[in-house]
């Protein structure tokens, strides 16, 4: 039997209050989010000091009706102790769900009947107390597919900060429009996540090796749930374990980079989304935008060598078909079909075996058989056309792999803004010729400067309005990587050019946003300071050549006199230090091995350990930019 500690995480005369209001006003009755609400308001004027509760969460046990489940912050102790409140009427049957309860006490709250509280601690690292509420008390929680619906895919790199915040930007938009943009759990499964023991073994001295925010996969999705709960969301959400990367310079890397992605597909089986990247084995050779591009003859001999008779027959006929999309018509010659074979046909065939093992995986759990399938395009160092959408889509719902999130290239890099302009000035921020340097997309300046009047969003639009079309034909939705920092015209344009249908994925901006607020504390706090270190820490990391050939950019914004300012977030950061909007959130999982006093802990441990108010103002910018997003991508 449970006995009572020394030390409460909360009152018990508060906790029996709360067992006693929801007793009187809800056994018997259906739990509904009215019901809810109104038990929040009444408990609301009661004066409570000990604790905070989530009534949103409020729900009976699945087997003995006259026992809740509650959500709540014991708020004696310093930090707030996330709990689940249990509460009972002494004549229930004993639950075994939670048999690591702490006992609160048995109290009969206004004379009334006894009740028992007991408290299960229930912050996002309490993974087996959040499964099994998901999972056996309310499995409204769990998230689901989002098939075609619009959605926000909101990374959180932070998920602690920034998965609260998501879900109440998405409660905003609901009570606003009506419509569920919620694909709140997302990140990079290989490489700003990935698995448990990867992320135990990582000493921090490698800023770019996955794993970098410290998150593991298990720790996402139940940090997912976690915040679903507590925001009481049972309106439906997509979580999605994002770019599986397979990658390798030679057959034996490339099994080894499969086999790790098996791994992280195994411990993601809950997600319900799945984006694979095996865009490191396009042969861009094939490609004639290649700087030196592959003969005929060679194209020929390389078709002939990774295909058998029967494949390159049924790939031969497959395409020789008329692809009659929107007032467009597509027809492949057949050089064109063998370059396109060649150049993806090896990424093609992978992703038909990750999605079947993300199919067994599926099947093998509890939690759902049925997935969002998103094979990567966007990673690719060429701009996608609608011809290779077409080719890649086609190939892979032929074969019974459909997808339903499609996802081109469009030109966008990460946490940057899309040029307005040909040139680069104070004004505009970079422009397009500045912008396609070294870049392997030598149509598009030509194209914008040739056929849309100097204008890349005018391009851009067009751009897109074909890629959408292709996306819909197999009944798919135009999947938009690389969201962050993009401007409202760039939104607005495409709401417009999909026609509304988008899912656009965010992530870095979340955590700038977080980093702007430590930038803003008084330069000798110890928030500041700490950011700083962070900044100074990424530099450094660039002096050595950490970031490739982008480690050179490092000392060119230093001498811009940019310093460790970000940027405006409302003109796409421009006019910030574009290298540290980059890299800098790569330090959370390196040491703060210059912080005074020798506390050498990885950045990411510090910044749990924000003080409310700041973790409160990051939500809250949080909040209002995934607010802002949906709105003006719905013009």
């Amino acid at each position: 039997m449970s006995t009572i500690p020394l030390e409460l995480p909360l009152k018990a005369n508060e906790a029996a209050s709360i067992a006693d209001v929801i007793f009187q006003q809800a056994e018997g009755r259906a739990l509904t989010g009215e019901l809810r609400q109104r038990l929040g308001g009444r408990v609301a004027g009661m004066g409570l000091t000990s604790l905070r509760c989530y009534w949103g969460s409020l729900q009976q046990d699945p087997v003995h009706a006259s026992t809740y489940y509650l959500a709540v912050d014991g708020l004696i102790s310093a930090t707030p102790q996330p709990l689940l409140l249990h509460m009972a009427l002494a004549s229930a049957p004993a639950s075994g769900l939670f048999p690591e309860a702490i006992l609160i006490g048995r109290m009969r709250p206004g004379g009334g009947r006894e009740v028992v509280v007991n408290a299960i601690p229930f912050s996002s690292h309490d993974s087996i107390a959040i499964r099994t509420f998901s999972e056996q008390v309310d499995r409204a929680f769990l998230p689901r597919p989002q098939g075609a619906q619009s959605a926000i895919a909101v990374g959180n790199r932070h998920p602690e900060i920034s998965l609260p915040a998501a879900f109440s930007a998405f409660g905003r938009l609901l009570k606003e429009t009506g419509l569920n943009f919620a694909s709140t759990v997302q990140l990079s499964a290989t490489r700003e996540m990935t698995t448990p023991d990867a992320i135990g073994s990582r000493d921090g001295e490698t800023p770019t090796a996955a794993g970098h925010t410290r998150v593991s996969i298990p720790h996402l999705y139940e940090a997912g749930l976690w915040a679903a709960i507590r925001a009481g969301w049972r309106d439906g959400y997509n979580a999605e374990a994002d770019h599986f990367i397979v990658t390798g310079d030679s057959p034996e890397a490339i099994a080894r980079s499969v086999e790790a992605a098996k791994e992280a597909i195994r411990l993601a089986a809950g997600y319900t989304k799945f984006t694979t990247d095996t865009s490191r084995l396009f042969e861009l050779q094939a490609d004639r935008r290649h700087p030196r591009p592959w003969t005929e003859a060679q194209i020929e001999e390389r078709f002939l060598s990774a295909f058998d008779d029967q494949d390159r027959a049924w790939i031969l006929e497959e395409f020789s078909r008329t692809f009659t999309i929107g007032e467009a018509t597509y027809a492949f010659s057949r050089e064109e079909v063998v370059r396109l074979a060649v150049k993806f046909g090896a990424s093609l065939k992978l992703n038909e075996e990750l999605f079947d093992y993300i199919r067994r995986q599926k099947a093998g759990s509890t939690l759902g058989r049925s997935f969002d399938f998103e094979p990567s395009i966007d990673e690719a160092d060429t701009l996608t056309t609608p011809e290779e959408l077409i080719f890649y889509m086609h190939w892979l719902r032929s074969r019974g792999r459909a997808a339903q999130l499609v996802p081109p290239n469009l030109g966008f890099k990460k946490r940057q803004a899309y040029p307005l302009a040909l040139e680069t000035s104070d004004e505009a921020g970079v422009g397009l010729r500045d912008y396609v340097h070294h870049k392997m997309w030598p149509e598009l300046l030509p194209r914008v400067m040739n056929e849309f009047d100097g204008s890349p969003l005018g391009e851009l639009a067009a751009r897109i309005r074909g890629l959408a079309a292709v996306a819909r034909h197999f009944n798919g939705t135009l999947s938009i990587h690389s969201g962050s920092g993009k401007q409202a015209e760039v939104l607005h344009l495409i709401g417009e050019a999909t026609g509304g249908r988008w899912n656009y994925k965010i992530s870095g901006e979340l955590q700038l946003l977080l980093f702007d607020v430590l930038r803003e504390q008084p330069e000798q706090s110890p928030w500041r300071q700490l950011f700083e270190r962070m900044a100074a820490r990424c530099n450094r990391f660039a002096s050595a050549g950490a970031f490739g050939e982008e480690s050179e950019l490092a000392q060119k914004y230093l001498d811009m006199g940019r310093g460790s300012y970000l940027g405006d977030p409302a003109r796409g950061r421009v006019d910030g230090n574009l290298f540290l909007v980059f890299w800098i959130g790569n330090m959370v999982g390196s040491r703060d091995i210059e912080a005074p006093g020798g506390d050498h802990r990885f950045f990411k441990d510090k910044l749990d350990e924000l003080p409310l108010e700041l973790v409160e103002e990051a939500q809250r910018r949080n909040a209002d930019y995934v607010v802002w997003l949906a709105r003006q991508l719905r013009g």
